[in-house]
């Protein structure tokens, strides 16, 4: 793969590779979240690299190990300095524009979202909603119909309930593969991050649960509603 690229690139001109370089960010244009933004910009670009050129190669590769660490909730302090002394490192010292141009999309994305980078690996919370270690899966028990469709669909078994039954997500065992929110057609399959609503501990009967305000307006703990 790495010789067909480097004969590629080889082939074409400057500009071409820098268009090249700024499709694959565009790609990424509509992501919210710009640490996940870098993760899957330098995944797949470090994969089209040529790998003649050491910085570029390495360079690129060491953008999308620490961006990946800091999306699992594993980010440290001097991350970001790290990121910032890759790219500025992949501007000045590639051999041709691929790795510039990378380097140079990776800094912007960078210092735009510096503030969300540092929430990141400071508070380990990502406001998008996107990072998977930083939010789970509920189902909104107003909206859930009992269908079971979302029950069917989960590969890792995670989802709780029977027909008729307002359904319930474990989260231990969810991986987060978002299948059952395709599947559900009454978008009751939502995310939540640190805060999540009050919920049914188990499936109970459609239309049997209800959170109610408290006197200050906030919701405390829902319970089952009893049928007329």
């Amino acid at each position: 793969m790495a010789l067909i690229q480097r004969k590629l690139w080889k082939q074409v001109s400057s500009e071409e590779i820098k268009d090249f370089v700024i499709d694959e960010y565009k790609k990424q244009s509509e992501n919210p979240c710009p640490v996940d933004k870098i993760k899957k910009f330098t995944d797949s670009t470090r994969r089209t690299s040529c790998g003649e050129c050491v910085i570029c190669r390495e360079g690129i590769l060491q953008l999308n190990v620490v961006a990946e660490a800091i999306s699992e909730g594993k980010g440290r302090d001097g991350d970001i300095e790290i990121l910032t002394e890759i790219s500025d490192d992949l501007t000045i010292g590639s051999c041709c524009d691929y790795g510039k141009e990378v380097g140079k999309i990776t800094k912007e994305i960078l210092e735009k979202g510096i503030e969300e980078f540092e929430k990141h690996i400071k508070r380990k919370r990502c406001d998008a909603l996107i990072c998977k270690k930083f939010f789970s899966y509920y189902i909104a028990p107003q909206k859930c119909n009992g269908c079971n469709k979302c029950k069917e669909e989960c590969p890792q078994k995670a989802i709780a309930g029977d027909k008729d039954l307002i359904h319930v997500i474990n989260s231990d065992i969810c991986d987060r593969c978002g299948k059952c929110t395709i599947i559900c057609e009454k978008t009751a399959i939502q995310k939540a991050g640190a805060v999540v609503p009050k919920l049914p501990q188990e499936p109970v009967p459609v239309g049997t649960f209800k959170a109610e305000p408290q006197n200050g307006g906030g919701l405390m703990a829902g319970r089952r509603r009893r049928r007329s």
